[in-house]
């Protein structure tokens, strides 16, 4: 039997298609390797570090975004503010109580928000409090609700348009939702761990009239409580600081809060500030840091200190206990230092065992305020305190998705 040989072209392509595999598997290999170190390097950031801790607590951070402040184009969104709430005011005859509605945001959606299939933990949430209204907010509704009642702020309407990620846009609208409408914000990932009445730490929001209910415009909870951290806590937790309020977890017992209009403003603002420091090209670009000093929970837990600090009176507990703790710190710096001396700082909420309760009489143009402790709506975290998803005190538990912060190979693998 003859021996049939192939052409030598044959052969040579047949040696040239096994090795330029080879190295396509050599190449995949390699960049897999390269990305799942990545990905241990974040599964192993997810950890609990260990517990190094400061000598002395930081209880003031100063966010890069109010270094230099446009105040009179804040003041001027303030302003527009105030038209729309004075509008709706005396379209209302002056009715300020919010209704009992609880609201969510999907903006990977379009359409009525009826028409969107929503997970558990939504259907869970609406059906332990299914005495209150449900609104699921949509990219369609969301948009219509800005054109519908905010066309007359300035760049508003093109800023949400054009932020790059819906994080910011769900941010911004949540805050306008709850400023306008009032209610119940929370993110598509919290469970209802109680009813929203049923929560022990909130109980005084729905008593009967009485004296002893709080006038409040806005209610948080503690999500970050660490000022003791040492500058390697916090870049092993992957933090620009060390405490924060929530923000993926409102209350507005009341419309046009002057915190949640504080908020807008400063949301706003940053953005503006953020496109103006920035290149046309490298304009979009937006850091996880830089998100949460522009819309997240960094920007929102400074405007709530300092509309605290700007309106309540100098000898307010909150402002004793700041400048008291801050004896040894020092971060308030000389009384002659105009901004800081006598202002709020993270002090007073550190450690908070009980719901803290600032009635909006004690300020104008503040609203009131109510503050619930890390294990009410933060539990289920490996710091500060928080206690599991168990904690006797837990009304939410939140499952962090954190779906906008997620690496490429925890969109695929998990």
């Amino acid at each position: 039997m003859a021996i049939k040989f192939l052409p030598k072209r044959t052969r040579s392509l047949r040696r040239t298609y096994h090795k330029l595999t080879i190295l396509l598997i050599a190449a995949l290999l390699i960049y897999l390797w390269i990305h799942l170190s990545e990905s241990r390097r974040a599964s192993d950031a997810k950890r609990t570090p260990h517990h190094d801790v400061a000598d002395k607590p930081r209880f003031l951070y100063h966010s890069r975004f109010r270094d230099h402040p446009d105040y009179d184009y804040e003041a001027t969104i303030d302003t527009a503010l105030r038209a729309v709430e004075e509008r709706a005011m005396s379209e209302t005859k002056g009715t300020i109580e919010a209704k009992e509605r609880i609201w969510q945001i999907r903006l990977d959606e379009e359409g009525p928000g009826e028409d969107v299939e929503r997970g558990d933990d939504s259907s869970d949430f609406e059906f332990m409090n299914d005495e209150w209204e449900y609104e699921l907010i949509t990219k369609t509704t969301a948009i219509k609700f800005i054109k519908d009642t905010f066309s007359s702020i300035p760049d508003l309407l093109h800023t949400y348009n054009t932020y790059p990620y819906d994080v910011l846009r769900a941010d911004l609208l949540r805050y306008l939702i709850l400023w306008y409408y009032g209610g119940y914000y929370a993110d598509m990932d919290i469970y209802p761990a109680r009813s929203i009445k049923g929560c022990p730490s909130m109980k005084p929001l729905f008593q009967s009239m009485s004296k002893a209910k709080p006038t409040v415009s806005l209610v948080l909870g503690v999500e970050i409580d660490e000022p003791y951290a040492s500058p390697q806590l916090l870049r092993e937790w992957k933090w620009t600081r060390s405490y924060q309020f929530i923000q993926y977890n409102i209350y507005a017992p009341r419309r046009f809060s002057p915190l949640l209009r504080r908020a807008i403003v400063r949301t706003l603002a940053h953005t503006k500030q953020h496109n103006e420091r920035n290149s046309f090209f490298s304009r979009g670009k937006y850091t996880q840091n830089s998100v949460l000093e522009i819309s997240g929970p960094g920007m929102f837990t400074d405007a709530i200190l300092d509309t605290l600090s700007e309106t309540l009176r100098r000898t307010h507990p909150l402002i004793t206990t700041s400048v008291e703790k801050d004896k040894d710190v020092g971060e308030l710096g000389p009384e002659s230092k105009v901004g800081s001396w006598k202002r709020i700082t993270w002090a007073p909420f550190h450690n908070l065992q009980d719901s803290l309760w600032i009635d909006a009489s004690d300020a104008e143009d503040m609203g009131g305020l109510g503050v619930l402790p890390v294990r009410v709506w933060g539990n289920g975290q490996r710091h500060s305190g928080a206690g599991t998803f168990k904690a006797k005190e837990a009304c939410v538990n939140h499952r962090f998705g954190g779906t906008w912060k997620k690496t490429w190979w925890e969109w695929a693998f998990g």
